[in-house]
């Protein structure tokens, strides 16, 4: 890898180091990992890919501790284009859902989104802190 690209690479994950972010690349028998914090409160996301299929089921995982306890908590996903949030989805397709310690779910992109290069926000609220965690996706066919 060329010294420059490695130097970008290391600048952007310091940046997200500061932000509270983590985003961990794992071996090709685990999946990625973003994790975030926020006070006492940490989430963590395991997406498959940033790859999803169109009209196929996407599934991902989400993790939350406060002060290294399961938190109760509560989760929303925001869809972003270029930055702009331009669309919000439930989990399980319930408007006030909450969970203790940890949720998987399944996403469905439609066929608008195929090629969109989006950003899924896994919003996570407890306690009165907030972590969003973004995985950058782009759907396919």
């Amino acid at each position: 890898m060329a010294r420059t690209r490695r130097l970008i690479i290391s600048g952007l994950a310091a940046g997200a180091l500061s932000l509270g972010i983590c985003v961990t690349a794992g071996s090709a028998a685990s999946k990625p990992l973003v994790t975030g914090t926020s006070g006492p409160l940490t989430a963590k996301l395991q997406p498959s890919s940033h790859n999803p299929k169109v009209n196929a089921k996407w599934p991902i995982t989400v993790t939350a501790t406060l002060s290294g306890k399961p938190a109760h908590a509560t989760a929303v996903y925001q869809f972003l284009f270029d930055g702009a949030v331009v669309g919000t989805g439930y989990v399980k397709n319930n408007k006030h859902f909450s969970f203790t310690g940890h949720f998987s779910d399944s996403l469905v992109f439609p066929q608008s989104s195929l090629g969109e290069p989006l950003t899924l926000s896994v919003v996570i609220t407890s306690a009165g802190h907030t972590v969003k965690l973004d995985w950058a996706i782009k759907s396919h066919t």
